[in-house]
């Protein structure tokens, strides 16, 4: 089972959730102070959960880890799309697995989830949402590769595709993100690009202001029940009985 960290929402009340997959050489740990810093002024009731990659690629000595969701170093100067996309769907069993763990552990709808991700962890989300079973809320992909490789489709959520203006390489930046959105339209989703003006390949506050924006926009407004409480039904009334 992938650790997790967690950020609980400002507010003390959670009505929807963020499951938010790192880059390469990062850690939920990092996100969620990051990430979960940038969207707090945006969204009060929003839980953040920050999954770490199962492939353990360092660690600093101050006991810090470092993450990759699939085995990337051999292409790292040279990105192949194809090798790509073979490799971030071996991990889904995996990352499956982790969501479904979390959906469980906070007894929330899938309505309410939007499923993020930052460079390698993009792809990760945006395979990840688009091959579970049963549809989220969204799925936000910031700068994310071998998208486009992606023609199988197990469910059609929102897709949210953002890349810098400054990432105009062929595998993870805009016109990868402009390829998949064309695809996406295609296969009948409802999706859009974002061209984040002046930033390169990162994580900032004009891109997480996007992710909350979206989140407000595709969960619901509706507050959740506690989780003892089952929605009220009509009571049947016992038919009157005949005149004589």
């Amino acid at each position: 089972m992938l650790h997790d960290v967690v950020v609980n929402p400002p507010s003390g009340r959670t009505e929807n959730i963020i499951i938010f997959f790192h880059g390469y050489g990062s850690s939920g740990a990092s996100m969620a102070q990051h990430v979960g810093t940038l969207l707090a002024p945006h969204l009060p009731d929003t839980k953040i959960f920050c999954p770490n990659a199962p492939i353990k690629i360092g660690e600093d000595r101050d006991g810090n880890t470092y993450h990759s969701w699939f085995p990337v170093e051999d292409m790292l100067d040279n990105p192949d799309n194809d090798t790509a996309a073979a490799r971030v769907r071996s991990v889904m069993p995996d990352v499956q697995s982790y969501i479904d763990s979390v959906l469980k552990r906070e007894n929330i709808s899938e309505d309410r989830v939007i499923i993020a991700g930052f460079s390698q962890g993009a792809s990760t989300a945006f395979y990840a949402g688009l091959l579970r079973d049963t549809q989220v809320a969204g799925v936000y992909s910031l700068s994310g590769g071998a998208l486009d490789r992606l023609t199988d489709p197990q469910s059609k959520p929102p897709v949210a595709l953002l890349a810098g203006e400054h990432e105009n390489q062929g595998y993870s930046g805009h016109p990868m993100a402009r390829a998949a959105c064309d695809l996406l339209k295609d296969m009948g989703f409802k999706t859009d690009v974002v061209v984040l003006p002046g930033q390169g390949h990162s994580i900032t506050p004009e891109s997480m202001r996007l992710l909350g924006q979206m989140t407000r926009y595709l969960t619901p407004d509706a507050p959740r029940l506690p989780a003892t409480e089952a929605p009220k039904t009509q009571q049947k009334q016992p038919p009157k009985p005949a005149a004589p």
